[in-house]
């Protein structure tokens, strides 16, 4: 199992149900996790949930409306993540 990818498809199923803050993403993929028994070494990959929303971003998937420098910057910042229009 590649756990970034596991990860990137957890934020973007997130997003799908509308736009979301960064902490409101976190919520939604532990609780998916802990519902869905996904394997225990995801759990340990959540550090690194900030970068896979990056990644989505660079990948012109999800956009997000923060002046932050990357998705780690203030958990709680203003910024609301969401699935870029195609």
């Amino acid at each position: 199992m590649n756990f970034n990818q596991e990860l990137e498809n957890l934020c973007y199923a997130a997003l799908e149900e509308g736009p979301k803050k960064k902490h409101e993403i976190n919520e939604f993929v532990v609780n998916r996790i802990l519902h869905n028994n996904l394997a225990v070494g995801l759990i340990y990959k959540l550090n690194n949930l900030g970068f896979r929303l990056e990644s989505l971003k660079k990948k012109g998937l999800v956009t997000n409306t923060a002046n932050c420098k990357d998705a780690n910057e203030g958990l709680h910042s203003r910024g609301t993540w969401f699935i870029k229009e195609m």
